[in-house]
């Protein structure tokens, strides 16, 4: 099995601070890092605001691997106040994933991430776009 480390332009940090990769590819699939969403101001428009910057990341990276959005098979999603975060979380997932073909997500609630200020991290699998 043949794999592919993928490093989208603005995503050098990774394997260089961090000792990983933004995503791989392998077996025609794209396997993503987790993506955080930082909140650096208070309140809701500022929730969104750092989980839709979180979806443009992994819009970005897909097409750097080969995939895009349509080809998202599962989504976990860790969620340090999984109650407040869930109503926008959603809304924000559905404007990138509008359906009507949804992949899988899971949602689990956490105590921190590794990241401050991050309120939330999105791991994703994806297809590779056939040619």
């Amino acid at each position: 099995m043949s794999t592919e480390m993928i490093v989208p332009e603005g995503q050098e940090w990774a394997p260089k601070d961090f000792h990983m990769a933004p995503a791989m590819v392998a077996n025609g699939m794209v396997w993503m890092s987790g993506v955080v969403a930082l909140q650096t101001k208070e309140g809701p428009e500022a929730m969104e605001a750092a989980m839709v910057a979180a979806f443009k990341t992994i819009s970005k990276t897909l097409q750097a691997s080969g995939s895009d959005m349509e080809h998202i098979v599962d989504i976990l999603s860790y969620h340090c106040d999984l109650d407040a975060q869930m109503k926008t979380f959603m809304a924000v997932k559905d404007q990138f994933l509008p359906g009507p073909k949804f992949p899988c997500w899971t949602a689990i609630g956490i105590t921190s991430l590794a990241v401050p200020p991050a309120i939330c991290e999105i791991k994703v699998v994806a297809q590779l776009v056939e040619s």
